[in-house]
């Protein structure tokens, strides 16, 4: 019996180090972080602390509330300028302006339905991502109307969201990944109740129309709406369903590339449309050895080149996932697997004529 305390003192005592030693290391990476030579570390530091969930405490450890709150203070301000109307003169996948058909005749206005009926898209792919220090999916979904929003079929403070792979066989989807944010008090929501407001069909499923929100929307005729709205003025901007997420940076905005993002270094999802309606949904992965993550510089960058005219963050860090016929296609960093959601981007199989709502889903 002795010897087998021993062996157990000596295993426990060898954690016990072991454990110490890691978070003195933890500790003295952040204080290099904070108090090294290079202020924008110290500022990345922050940042990426304030966009988890379990971590905004962590900053306060080492800097004054004052601090913290001043570095915070460029991202709003960096909000509030992405923060811009709707777009008027992007032209999407329909090859026209809707607001050109009012000074077309009858018989054109038929001629061109004609024409859009023969349009055959492609169908969407995934492309690997891969910068280095970050890595991930990139779905490429040329039919805009294939994507769409899936929303639960009621929401509470006390709800339970769904998990994107249940959000998929619900809708009898190809694939998706997470959308809007959730309520998540010290990381332990449950992903049924919205961070700020979600619209389905033309209507307010949820939300408070005294209260603004960065808006993630989709119009009648597949357009990427962006903007700082009220559920109705989304709904008045023309959106016809939309999702929100309180730090969801405007990346582009009617082809312009958006300056002074500021953020940290976490998982992220996006979502970003091209010139021709092309939808483009990505999914970065964070927080392991292959690929610690991105800032929104970074999401920013790798629209850019694939051409996006509007582009804007979704709910990201633990929640950030995709999936492509059936499979997992990025790597999630909750160590407990994936997280209930209160809504998901979703693509639609082709030649779908029946619209799926959250009522005919379980």
């Amino acid at each position: 019996m002795k010897k087998v305390l021993k062996i157990v003192g000596a295993v426990f005592g060898y954690l016990l180090t072991t454990v110490f030693a890691l978070f003195c290391f933890i500790l003295l990476v952040c204080l290099v972080l904070v108090y090294g030579p290079s202020e924008d570390a110290g500022k990345l530091f922050v940042h990426s602390c304030q966009e988890t969930s379990a971590l905004k405490f962590l900053p306060y450890w080492f800097l004054p509330a004052d601090t913290v709150e001043d570095i915070l203070g460029v991202n709003d301000k960096a909000q509030a300028s992405a923060s811009v109307k709707p777009a008027t003169q992007y032209r999407p996948a329909l090859g026209y302006d809707p607001a050109d058909m009012e000074d077309l005749s009858e018989e054109d206005k038929a001629e061109l339905a004609a024409s859009q009926e023969e349009t055959v898209y492609a169908e969407p792919y995934i492309e690997e991502v891969n910068e280095g220090i970050y890595k991930g999916m990139i779905m490429i979904v040329p039919d805009p109307s294939r994507v769409v929003i899936g929303t639960l079929p009621s929401y509470s403070t006390g709800g339970v969201g769904k998990l994107l792979s249940t959000f998929i066989e619900d809708y009898g989807a190809i694939g998706g990944t997470n959308a809007g944010g959730f309520y998540d008090p010290n990381g332990g929501g449950l992903g049924g109740c919205p961070d700020g407001m979600v619209l389905e069909n033309g209507t307010i499923r949820y939300g408070s129309d005294q209260v603004y929100n960065n808006v993630i929307g989709i119009s009648a005729d597949h357009r990427l709406l962006l903007g700082n709205w009220t559920p109705q003025q989304a709904l008045d901007a023309g959106c016809v369903s939309a999702v929100s997420f309180y730090d969801g940076l405007v990346l582009i905005k009617d082809g312009v590339p958006q300056e002074g993002l500021n953020s940290g270094v976490n998982p992220r999802t996006a979502i970003g449309q091209k010139e021709d309606g092309t939808m483009l949904l990505l999914v970065i992965e964070g927080r392991h050895a292959g690929s610690l993550g991105a800032t929104a510089d970074d999401l920013r960058d790798i629209f850019v080149r694939y051409g996006a005219v509007n582009a804007s963050m979704l709910d990201g860090g633990t929640s950030a996932i995709m999936f492509f016929h059936g499979e997992q296609v990025t790597r999630g960093s909750n160590l407990l697997g994936m997280r209930y959601l209160p809504t998901a981007m979703l693509v639609m199989p082709p030649d779908d004529d029946k619209l799926v709502t959250s009522e005919d889903t379980p």
